[in-house]
């Protein structure tokens, strides 16, 4: 006889012998247990729970449990998976998940096959207890500001992370490496070197702090202008999603592109030969100016804004679920700042290297090993920003 079984028999006669309980034919009322399953259509943990697991508990259980399916496929679902998230602190994004009782998490396929059966046996005991007092349910928000409160909350603990990652990728762009190197190759054609190479550098570097970093408060302000009309910010999340969805194709692409074929030419996410030429032409004339402080830093502003065309691909997309973390303006300027910062490192560290004897041969190489990398993780990041903004 299975143990629940058992459980269930002695509990039967303790409820019968205590006043004021009533059983009637030999039973005594059921509380169910109440599962929460969350999964998505069509994944292959979430068909191992349905031929596996579920046949196991309604032959065991039946009629002492109450099975709640949650699709998360369906946008509907989503606000209540990330609702119990957050009470639950649920750090893990399984296909497939079953809360029990509102409080136990049996996170992803292996948990649930090792341990929802005596999960359930011992809560089944629980509820024919007498003393038993139903748990608080998870409560989770139907109107649109709750939902998009939650949201919130669950965004700004990956806004972080999310931006720093963001920023650095953005610096190791072929699109932006490409520029460093020609930067770099042009002030050791000039004969460049020393402290003259520290100050132009620098001035560069600050000029592309500055102007980046004016974009981006042009783009924020934009967002959040949008985010004050809803169907503005409906639409908007609908375009960032289809574009993150194209851009982290087209990064694969080129990523497999460049592998096969070792060359840049095929790589569709990439500055086109004619703004290649206006940026190298800006750099040749801000290198030749009367002042060459004030033309390397005409030189880095001007470049940052042509290369934006490029390296924009990330960053507009980044800001807008920076925006989506909540309404905090001190935030947002925040991770503005950082991201930028991150952005402009790599070209930092590039520049103090040559001033130490780096090789434009040995950048070179960097740079043509770089894209593979970039490519690859640049795909990854568009499709966590498709998932943060979705």
């Amino acid at each position: 006889m299975p143990n629940h079984f058992l459980t269930v028999l002695s509990c039967v006669g303790i409820v019968a012998a205590l006043p004021g309980i009533s059983v009637a034919q030999d039973k005594v009322e059921i509380r169910p247990v109440v599962i929460d399953y969350f999964f998505e259509y069509g994944c292959p943990d979430c068909e191992r729970v349905k031929t596996q697991v579920l046949p196991e508990l309604k032959t065991r259980f039946d009629g002492f449990y109450l099975l709640r399916d949650h699709d998360i496929s369906a946008i509907s679902n989503v606000p209540t998976l990330i609702a119990y998230q957050e009470k639950l602190n649920i750090v893990s994004n399984e296909p497939v998940c079953m809360v029990v009782d509102y409080r136990y998490v049996h996170n992803g396929f292996d948990a649930i096959k090792a341990g929802l059966v005596n999960c359930l046996n011992e809560r089944v005991s629980e509820h024919l207890d007498p003393a038993w007092k139903p748990p608080d349910p998870i409560l989770v928000p139907t109107n649109r500001a709750g939902i998009a409160a939650v949201a919130e909350n669950r965004m700004a603990k990956f806004a972080l992370p999310t931006v720093l990652g963001g920023g650095l990728l953005d610096g190791i762009n072929p699109c932006a490496i490409s520029t460093l190197v020609f930067f770099m190759s042009l002030l050791a054609v000039s004969g460049i070197r020393g402290w003259r190479l520290l100050a132009i550098g620098s001035c560069f570097c600050l000029a592309s702090f500055i102007t980046y970093t004016s974009l981006g408060f042009g783009i924020l302000h934009g967002v959040k202008t949008l985010q004050t009309y809803e169907y503005a910010q409906i639409g908007l999340d609908l375009v960032m999603m289809a574009v993150l969805a194209v851009f982290a194709f087209l990064s694969f692409r080129d990523a497999y592109k460049f592998k096969v074929t070792g060359k840049a030419d095929p790589v569709t996410l990439q500055l086109s030969d004619r703004m290649k030429a206006r940026i190298h032409g800006v750099m040749r004339k801000g290198l030749g100016a009367k002042s060459i402080m004030l033309g390397a830093f005409a030189m880095g502003t001007a470049v940052t804004i042509l290369e934006s065309v490029c390296t924009g691909q990330m960053y507009i997309p980044t800001l807008v679920a920076v925006i989506k973390t909540g309404p905090s303006v001190a935030r947002a300027w925040t991770y503005l700042l950082l991201y930028n910062l991150l952005f402009i490192l790599p070209l930092v560290l590039v520049l103090i290297l040559t001033y130490f004897g780096l090789k434009t041969a040995t950048l070179l190489e960097v740079s043509r090993k770089n894209v593979l990398v970039s490519k690859c993780l640049m795909g990854l990041f568009f499709l966590v920003l498709l998932v943060l903004i979705g």
